[in-house]
């Protein structure tokens, strides 16, 4: 028996699907070297084949690319929210209430609640449109 015949024995069991993966790669060798018309149609599916197999590697290269990038971004995330979170200014404990009426500052909370109530009640108690009330409040 040739290497020809061999091989041919071994294609029509490749077309059949069963070779195991070290026949197949015996037979993609020949194909490769020897320039018969009889493996012209298997060089053409093996060709087809490892253009896919270098598509898939390409894909997983990218998705990998791409979990680490993720990743990365994560962990920048992470850090920059701790040291945010670490290096903030204390929180004041003394918060007061102050506001400031025709120039005037005022501390007191109670007096500053009740302007405040007092400028509500009247606002929605009125039957004048909001526009002209606030028009008028702008005013004085």
């Amino acid at each position: 028996m040739t290497d020809k015949d061999k091989y041919t024995a071994l294609l029509q069991r490749y077309w059949e699907a069963e070779t195991t993966p070290e026949e197949e790669r015996d037979l993609a060798l020949y194909a490769a070297r020897v320039d018969d018309p009889d493996f012209t149609e298997l060089r053409g599916v093996l060709g087809y084949l490892s253009i896919g197999r270098e598509r898939k590697a390409r894909k997983q290269r990218t998705m990998r690319i791409y979990s680490w990038t993720a990743a990365a971004a994560s962990i920048v995330a992470v850090l920059a929210v701790s040291l945010s979170l670490l290096f903030r200014p204390a929180q004041r404990t003394d918060e007061r209430c102050v506001s400031y009426a025709y120039g005037v500052q005022s501390n007191d909370s109670e007096a500053i609640m009740a302007s405040v109530a007092s400028s509500l009640s009247d606002f929605f108690a009125g039957d004048t449109p909001a526009e002209v009330q606030l028009f008028e409040m702008f005013q004085r």
